[in-house]
């Protein structure tokens, strides 16, 4: 990473740096791929945040996971007069097409979220999570709580909540399932349960209850997910399926479903979560842009932020930043 990587602590400092004369003629475009989703709501709010510090204007579009209405959101912000856009791609597949149309617009692109790719290979600007170290974080978390548990390792089964089609997601888990089994070597790779899931607790509730029905002989559950709708929806499974608290361990990452997890104060599998202020990711990605646009910067390849463990014994200290 070398001198690419900036730390978000460090960008959204930038916030403060007053606006040059033109900047009220600066248009900013963000596209998001889930703009319902508490995390990408809260990104939007730090970008808006950030444009209005600058005094410069923000267009921002939800496409719903819609690579198509993705693509025409940055043709039409293009028409629109915008000097920059952050995007947070609904399939990372369209990454080539979206570089090549701000690249030939003269537009300043900046990935959140998820990292794309020109069609020659290099990295368009990335702000986001660094996901299998993201990963690790929770795999070693797991195995604290699972160490502390006393569990049996014959009535114990791994499942990993996989969204298959973001490469993203998939680096998540591959880190904690590294970190759990390099620290926890009685479980093989090859036992894990792989739970196909669209990215949604929903969907998360529907799969881990088909694979809690497929598995009667476990009694006591491990799993982790991408996200926190991936783990709480599992753990809304378990308890759906009459699992006690105590029978499931789960570690989230993004803290969107901390105060669905704890606000009640009542225990269930779902034990902690890997927190990152989303807004904190607006801000950066709308700064780095406003830094390249008025004062020709050149835009890190990669800016990435670290988690904190949010769980029940220390939800109340973040309680105000988590639920609004």
């Amino acid at each position: 990473m070398g001198n690419s990587l900036k730390w978000i602590g460090a960008a959204v400092a930038f916030c403060s740096v007053s606006s040059l004369a033109n900047a009220d003629d600066i248009k900013i475009g963000y596209v998001n791929k889930m703009g319902d989703h508490p995390w990408f709501v809260a990104e939007v709010v730090g970008a808006q945040k950030a444009a209005e510090a600058r005094g410069a204007s923000l267009i921002a579009q939800d496409v719903q996971f819609n690579a198509d209405l993705a693509i025409t959101a940055v043709d039409t912000m293009i028409g629109d007069g915008v000097k920059g856009i952050a995007i947070v791609v609904p399939d990372r597949g369209i990454g080539p097409v979206v570089a090549a149309r701000a690249k030939e617009a003269g537009v300043k692109l900046v990935a959140v979220d998820d990292d794309i790719y020109h069609e020659d290979g290099t990295k368009v600007p990335f702000v986001g999570l660094d996901s299998y170290n993201i990963g690790l974080a929770v795999g070693e978390e797991l195995s604290n709580l699972y160490k502390a548990s006393g569990w049996d390792p014959e009535t114990v089964k791994i499942a990993s909540i996989e969204d298959r089609k973001a490469d993203t997601c998939m680096l998540r888990n591959k880190g904690a399932e590294d970190a759990f089994l390099k620290a926890n070597p009685e479980f093989e790779r090859d036992d894990i349960a792989r739970v196909a899931y669209d990215n949604t607790m929903v969907n998360s509730i529907d799969v881990m209850t088909t694979t809690l029905t497929a598995n009667p002989q476990i009694t006591n559950w491990i799993f982790y997910s991408c996200n926190d709708d991936g783990v709480l929806g599992a753990a809304r499974a378990m308890e759906n399926s009459g699992y006690a608290a105590e029978n499931g361990i789960g570690v989230g990452i993004d803290g969107s479903r901390a105060c669905d997890a704890f606000g009640n104060g009542r225990a269930s599998a779902f034990k902690g979560t890997m927190w990152f202020n989303p807004e904190n990711q607006g801000k950066v990605a709308v700064n780095l842009l406003m830094d390249a646009i008025e004062n020709g910067k050149d835009l890190p390849e990669n800016t990435y932020s670290s988690p904190e463990l949010v769980n029940m014994g220390n939800f109340d200290a973040y309680k105000g930043r988590l639920c609004k």
